[in-house]
């Protein structure tokens, strides 16, 4: 069975159970039912059929629903807890039957296909030799085949378990069962005994010529036994070695005495070596050892992740103003030193760059505007209130007798939702050739936004101990184990590690006025400058301050504190919609899960659990498909998730891609047939930027490096020839074109 199936056969389980369970599927031999934490435990049944896994899930939620979990019940059991479970199989499995008569084809059908591979070891078996209970278990399962036999003593006990409504009547009918037969086995031993006397009395008559204190080989064979002695009771050693080998004597307390044969399950059985013990039900042994095989011990676990149950979001979020202040400081060094020096000041060449690109990108803005304003209005007409006169509202023609207001007339409606917008950056070290066009592009999208009133905030996002320190004051940070210090979010078992140091910096916003979002602008765009520059040996910019550097890239960790962040976010600013836009350069690093450590059962705090090849995601009762990699695979599935979290906003991605490397990131993304890589590889050729549609996101938008260039106006020479004109006028549309493409499908997303 595929991993597929096996989440749809978790779904058929919470379905039944008409209750939100937690279904794990591991590699346990049996299943089980948590009763207090409502998690039901599945074996992997990868080798059952469709409708035995069926069944053995039906039967499962059966005993989830109706038998309770009660250990004094069980401890005190006044029988066999073999019988109570074949009483209550009976029982829950009706109720199922009753509650879910489709479900009753299943158990017909997945039992019937067992019965034929002989899971209950009675191929080939007088039916009349197995022990009443056997003959009972076997009747409730799979008695339309197999037409079990009952005497007129034992057909009351029979219906009696198909009676039972509940748990107590189940344990009633087991009890009644087991003394039944307890007192049929006393009768046959009874019977047995005094035949033993009868033939000890025959074989100790004197034969001809026999002395008197001579023995048969009769009497040598078959030792006096005591009169009177209850052989169902347990003998002591030296009788039990004296005891004929054709007797039978059950023992519960010595189970070596108890006769298992192994069959071709590998189950045990007690036929073929006389009547078997009432202690034991045979066939459900035999069932319970063969069902282990239907289980794939060599399938790969299931791990099962869930997110963190609180994130302290205030402990993750660097805010703008505690950044640029604590940069302008750092910056000051470097200020007074030029002054000491009697050179210029460093900051005046970039700072003028900035002023040219806001300038020249000023076009590109307006027509995000003009094409966000068409967009919208296209829809801002409805027929939304009511009329005296005008179309019929259907809805409302059934209260024409009371009711005068049953047309519509066309208003004019408020002009869409209200939308708000949050980049997540990448701040990770492969980003520093890409960080210059990125930042650009940032830029432009964030003038949009603060020219059409859309909110919206810019984070970077980094596991860094430079900004950690800045914000919560601390030298070092112990990324793994609990210490004192600042806590981003719980550590239970089995939630999403999030690394202390992690954190979102804060780096553009909309809730400052324009004068400070301009500087704000001005003061990112300095550290995008030396990122662009600090290769060039004759090129000396000011470096960005130390808690501003490059780490990893924790994309995942991103995605899953977003998830919880992104209603918070809508609600503090009051929008309808929030879109999210990931700007990255590569793929997320490992996402590990929590486990706990302990050494010699003492608790040695949460450390984090990575490898796991097959994660399935648990949130809100649901159970998202299953994720096969910790890295890309983990992204699709997060991304899904923040989607369906947030109905109706879009999550965009914007990847930062090499030429050479296109056609490798397209098999990558899953796109592996050669026509449309040949297709998309021409468009990307063409345009610098290709959209993508079958990952996580609403839409990829996947840009080449440098791509993106700030001369976007013609520059030619005084005494330039026609063709030149002609080829730089080309370059400057083809610049132009590569923005407002992007620009242009970005608007259609969020107008």
């Amino acid at each position: 069975m595929t991993q597929t199936n096996i989440e749809i056969k978790g779904s058929l389980a919470r379905l039944l159970a008409t209750e939100n369970l937690v279904v794990e599927h591991k590699q346990v031999p049996t299943a089980s039912f948590d009763v207090a934490k409502r998690v039901l435990t599945l074996p992997m049944w990868t080798k059952a059929s469709d409708i035995v896994y069926n069944m053995l899930v039906g039967h499962e939620v059966g005993h989830a629903l109706y038998t309770p979990n009660d250990e004094e019940v069980f401890k005190n059991a006044p029988c066999p807890l073999g019988y109570i479970n074949v009483t209550e199989d009976a029982r829950i499995e009706k109720l199922m039957k009753r509650k879910y008569p489709g479900i009753s084809k299943d158990f017909h059908g997945g039992y019937s296909e067992l019965h034929e591979d002989d899971f209950f070891s009675v191929e080939d078996t007088d039916l009349n030799e197995l022990t009443l209970i056997d003959r009972i278990n076997l009747h409730f399962k799979i008695g339309a085949y197999a037409m079990m036999p009952f005497s007129p003593a034992e057909t009351p006990l029979r219906d009696a378990v198909g009676r039972s409504e509940t748990f107590q009547e189940a344990i009633d009918a087991a009890e009644a069962i087991y003394k039944f037969m307890k007192a049929q086995q006393a009768e046959e031993e009874k019977q047995q005994e005094e035949e033993q006397q009868q033939q000890q009395q025959t074989l100790q008559v004197p034969t001809q010529g026999g002395g008197q204190g001579e023995q048969s080989d009769g009497e040598r064979e078959y030792p006096d036994f005591p009169q009177g002695e209850d052989l169902s009771e347990g003998k002591s050693e030296s009788q039990e070695v004296e005891q004929p080998k054709n007797s039978f004597q059950p023992d519960v307390d010595t189970p070596d005495n108890q006769m298992q044969p192994s069959n071709k399950h590998g189950e045990n059985t007690n036929q073929g070596y006389g009547r078997p013990s009432i202690e034991v039900v045979a066939t459900q042994e035999s069932f319970d050892d063969a069902s282990q095989s239907l289980a794939d011990r060599a399938a790969n676990e299931i791990k099962y992740a869930t997110f963190p149950k609180k994130v302290h979001h205030e402990e993750i979020i660097v805010p703008a103003s505690l950044i640029w202040k604590a940069a302008e400081k750092d910056w000051e060094t470097e200020v007074e030193f030029a002054k000491e020096s009697g050179t210029e000041n460093p900051f005046i060449e970039v700072d003028r760059k900035f002023v040219e690109f806001s300038k020249q990108t000023s076009k590109d803005v307006n027509y995000m505007v003009k094409e966000f304003e068409c967009k919208k209005a296209a829809s801002a007409y409805a027929r939304a209130s009511v009329a005296k006169t005008g179309v019929l509202d259907t809805a409302k023609l059934h209260t024409y007798k009371f009711n005068d207001d049953v047309f519509k007339k066309v208003t004019r409606t408020p002009e869409g939702k209200n939308h708000g917008l949050v980049f997540l950056v990448d701040w990770s070290g492969s980003m520093a050739g890409e960080i210059y066009e990125t930042i650009l592009q940032i830029i432009n999208l964030c003038q949009f936004c603060k020219k059409v009133g859309i909110p919206f905030d810019v984070y970077s996002f980094v596991v860094d101990g430079g900004l950690c320190q800045l914000h919560a004051g601390c030298d070092h940070m112990d990324p793994y184990y609990e210490s004192e210090g600042v806590q981003i979010s719980s550590r239970n078992e089995d939630e999403f590690f999030l690394d202390r140091r992690f954190r979102y910096g804060n780096l553009l916003t909309s809730d400052v006025n324009q004068k400070t979002f301009n500087h704000h602008c001005k003061l990112l765009y300095r550290i995008a400058n030396y990122y662009r520059t600090r290769c060039h040996w004759n090129r000396v910019e000011p470096r960005p301050p130390a808690f501003m550097g490059l780490g990893g890239t924790p994309l995942n960790e991103a995605l899953v504190v977003m998830q919880s962040y992104l209603g918070k976010w809508k609600a503090q600013h009051n929008v309808e919609k929030c879109h999210l836009i990931v700007l990255t350069d590569g793929e997320s690093q490992c996402l590990p899960t929590t486990k706990a450590g302990k050494s010699y059962g003492v608790f040695t705090g949460f450390y984090p659990d990575y490898g796991h090849y097959n994660t399935v995601i648990r949130h809100r009762g649901r159970h998202f498909k299953t994720v096969h990699n910790a890295n890309s695979d983990m992204t699709n599935r997060l991304l899904e998730i923040i989607r369906e979290t947030n109905p109706g906003s879009n999550v965009l991605g914007i990847r930062i891609c090499p030429g050479r490397g296109f056609a490798h990131y397209l098999r990558y993304l899953g796109i592996w047939d050669q026509k449309k890589i040949e297709k998309v590889q021409k468009q990307f050729k063409k345009k610098r930027c290709a959209v993508i549609n079958n990952t996580g996101y609403n839409e990829l938008y996947v840009i080449a490096s440098n791509s993106y260039s700030e001369d976007t106006a013609m520059e030619v020479e005084a005494d330039a020839t026609k063709t030149e004109i002609k080829r730089a006028f080309a370059k400057s549309l083809k610049s132009k074109s590569v923005n407002r493409n992007l620009l242009s499908s970005f608007v259609c997303q969020i107008a």
